[in-house]
């Protein structure tokens, strides 16, 4: 069950107070909800040998999501269906944000699975909802960390990022930068992941790059395909403290990270 004391959420950027619904807990007593992060174990046993080849886990379990929205005036057939359009039979995942002080920068990705309309008396008062989440977890709005150069001369910058993603995986930051009148390159290197070297050459002064290092994506204000002029190491953070270093001809850069939060359901 869910352990969500807020009085409201908000799907799809529209709030449960728009079809006068609460967030509402009929149960008492005791309550169990789901922790999220549940690991597969990926392992191999053979004769003659009493521990496993371990190969590692994955955690592929997604975070499931159970809310009972309430209204104060009975549900009637009109209100019924556009509460329905808005929370089920979506196309995709949609943010799922939950109105509580500890929550307030954490977003759910969700797909409304099921749903059960609560009557009393005839009336419906209630819609109990089931769904699942993209990830085992919830997401931190995002912090950009925007640097901005004169573009009079080569840059040359070291300092210190920390990746507090609750995720022990590598995170995958989003990247842009643009260069100045004199640039022609780009690199940034992280020396606590082994001086890896995230680096393009040969591009055209005052072009802007964005790069999507998750999903291996570049694109360019010029409409050129980069990946000639691209190292080929995308990107990616080691939990904690990053020590990188940019390079380069530029008069700007922005990198984007988002972080999981194993906060449970």
């Amino acid at each position: 069950m869910a352990s969500f004391y807020a009085k409201n959420i908000i799907f799809d950027g529209i709030s449960s107070d728009t079809f006068g619904l609460i967030n509402a807990a009929f149960e008492t007593g005791k309550q169990d909800s789901n922790a999220g992060s549940e690991s597969t174990i990926l392992q191999k046993y053979i004769p003659r040998r009493t521990t496993p080849y371990y190969y590692g886990r994955m955690q592929n379990t997604p975070l499931p999501i159970s809310l009972t929205l309430f209204s104060e005036n009975a549900i009637d057939g009109k209100s019924r269906s556009r509460i329905s359009a808005w929370l089920l039979g979506r196309m995709d995942y949609l943010p799922l944000n939950i109105v509580q002080a500890d929550l307030d920068n954490v977003t759910f990705y969700v797909i409304f699975t099921k749903a059960e309309n609560v009557y009393a008396g005839n009336l419906q008062r209630s819609v109990k909802l089931a769904g699942i989440c993209n990830a085992p977890w919830g997401f931190e709005t995002p912090n950009p960390l925007q640097k901005s150069f004169t573009g009079s001369a080569i840059v040359s910058e070291s300092f210190s990022f920390f990746n507090t993603s609750d995720d022990s995986d590598y995170n995958r930051p989003s990247f842009s930068f643009t260069t100045s009148g004199i640039g022609n390159s780009f690199s940034i290197t992280n020396s606590t992941d082994n001086g890896r070297i995230f680096s393009f050459t040969s591009i055209d002064a005052n072009e802007t790059i964005t790069v999507d290092n998750d999903k291996g994506i570049i694109s360019s204000s010029t409409g050129l395909r980069r990946m000639t002029n691209f190292n080929k190491n995308f990107f990616r953070l080691v939990p904690g403290r990053n020590d990188l270093a940019i390079a380069g001809g530029i008069t700007n850069f922005t990198m984007t990270s988002v972080f999981a939060r194993k906060v449970g359901s």
